[in-house]
């Protein structure tokens, strides 16, 4: 079971702190703006320092026009079960004087092989290429007028720093999530604020991350000098904050043992043990979120119905489907090409994959054996079910590695199951962990069997999914759309409360 919260850190921290989101401001800087700056920002989460952003900018006069060239880079350190695990981030940006994207470059190394993403503005177009090892894949989305770069709140808030009651909203394109975005910040006033060496008299300022093609923005503050430096942020989500200081604070805590567990700091208790949760057809759970509403987090689907019982709470009924006979009451869903064609991170078509696809199947005929058997291949080819180092694979790293936990067990499934010819996404959200007497951050499997998206699971590989498992979202995990599918648990992570009121 792993947490996915480690991308959504990535893009909120990204977001608050090297400046990913929003409009520019269209003018030029002042005369008297520095042709470079370095900062250096410690991040904590539950007050544990758990690594640094590191960020340089500097104006590139000797290109024809002068362009603002900008660079971030993002380490994170934690343990996951006791286990160390390391995540980092580099981009690297170029944009025009007034704030327009003309560039980037985005490494994200969260599997054995970095994924890179590179893209160049051209008549109105961001063309977009993105390498996963020796796959690389090309796309190119249009570009809407005055939108800025990954820095562009950053570089916004310093060339025009904002004032008591002011609201502006910043469009820019956030590479890791590789969709447009807009954050709204709102300036509410000045206050004493603590940093890790005194304190300051800074502006607070409320921020509202949207991302295109989501339906829940992610919410934060920030904290602004008279210069718009933004000196330190704050997220909800796992109480996570960023600090700015110096080079040697910043990177102190990379240098220490981690004390942050991922696993500690993010089960959501129940007040009383769920018995023999694997057995479970049926669970009726309450949910509450006192910062959202549940009722639209939630996915509604063939295993699961959702219904508002209030401004923040809700009901949800999770039930169980059998692979071989699923029942669906109503539209069930339907497969689109992204859910049967291989992928940057799917990758159904590799020599591997079709291989190891045939043997599994083996001379199983109908749809519903065949994914059992595919499920069940999974649950016991892979080597070292529970490497926590590892944040992310690809389903071709994993089908080399045979190594990792539930994020590379359902990425290999949904490859094997594409390459059988069975169309297969991934479903992110919460599952019971016995041992922790609450539910756990997980990813699993859903195939389309018989007109009904019928979930799997090979982490446990038990044929079948009980009512213990209860659905956030779900992805094909396309190259468009990266990671952006996991955005959803940013704003349950830390905050919700379940309760069982009904197991059968």
């Amino acid at each position: 079971m792993k947490l996915f919260i480690i991308q959504i850190m990535a893009v909120s921290l990204f977001s608050t702190v090297s400046g990913c989101g929003g409009s520019p401001a269209s003018q030029s800087p002042p005369e008297n703006a520095p042709d470079s700056r370095e900062a250096w920002d410690a991040i904590y989460i539950q007050d544990s320092h758990v690594g640094y952003f590191h960020t340089k900018e500097h104006v590139d006069s000797g290109h024809s026009p002068p362009i603002i060239r900008s660079e971030a880079e993002m380490t994170m350190s934690m343990k996951r079960d006791g286990q160390h695990i390391s995540l980092g981030s580099k981009r690297t940006s170029s944009e025009t004087l007034d704030g327009l994207l003309v560039s980037f470059r985005e490494e994200q190394q969260l599997g054995p092989t970095p994924v890179i993403s590179t893209g160049e503005v051209k008549d109105g177009k961001l063309a977009i290429d993105t390498r996963d090892g020796d796959n690389t894949t090309t796309r190119s989305i249009d570009l809407p007028e005055n939108t800025g770069g990954p820095f562009a709140p950053e570089h916004s808030l310093t060339r025009r720093p904002m004032r008591p009651g002011e609201t502006r909203a910043v469009r820019f394109f956030e590479p890791m999530v590789g969709a447009l975005a807009t954050e709204t910040l709102e300036a509410i006033g000045l206050e004493q604020v603590e940093l890790l060496n005194g304190s300051e008299n800074l502006l607070r300022i409320k921020s509202t991350l949207a991302i295109e093609g989501q339906p829940q923005p992610i919410r934060g503050v920030r904290w602004t000098n008279e210069k718009g430096d933004t000196l330190k942020t704050e997220s909800t989500t796992m109480r996570q904050i960023t600090y700015r200081t110096s080079k040697d604070e910043a990177l102190r805590g990379d240098a220490e043992e981690p004390t942050f567990d991922l696993m500690r700091g993010t089960i959501v208790k129940l007040e009383r043990p769920l018995a023999d949760a694997r057995q479970k057809s049926a669970i009726r759970y309450r949910v509450e979120l006192p910062a959202g509403d549940p009722a639209k987090l939630f996915a509604v689907g063939p295993t699961q119905q959702v219904k508002a019982t209030g401004p923040h709470t809700a009901e949800v009924t999770v039930t169980s489907l059998d692979p071989e006979a699923p029942a669906c009451e109503g539209a069930a869903g339907a497969a689109t090409d992204d859910d049967r064609q291989p992928s940057g991170i799917i990758q159904s078509d590799d020599p591997r994959i079709v291989e190891m696809a045939r043997e599994a199947a083996g001379d199983r005929s109908t749809p519903g054996a065949v994914a059992i058997a595919l499920e069940e291949y999974v649950a016991h080819k892979m080597r070292d079910k529970r490497s926590y180092t590892i944040a992310f694979a690809s389903a071709a790293d994993v089908a080399r590695t045979l190594e990792g936990d539930c994020t590379e067990h359902a990425v290999l499934l949904v490859a094997l199951a594409r390459a059988a010819g069975i169309p297969a996404r991934v479903a992110i959200g919460l599952v019971y962990s016995p041992a922790d007497r609450g539910f756990a951050y997980h990813m699993w499997t859903e195939m389309l069997l018989s007109g009904c998206w019928v979930p799997l699971d090979a982490t446990l590989g038990e044929g079948r999914i009980s009512a213990d498992h209860l659905k956030l979202a779900h992805s094909s995990l396309t190259d468009r759309e990266g990671f952006a599918s996991f955005l959803p648990l940013a704003e349950v992570i830390g905050q919700l409360k379940l309760e069982v009121l009904e197991a059968r």
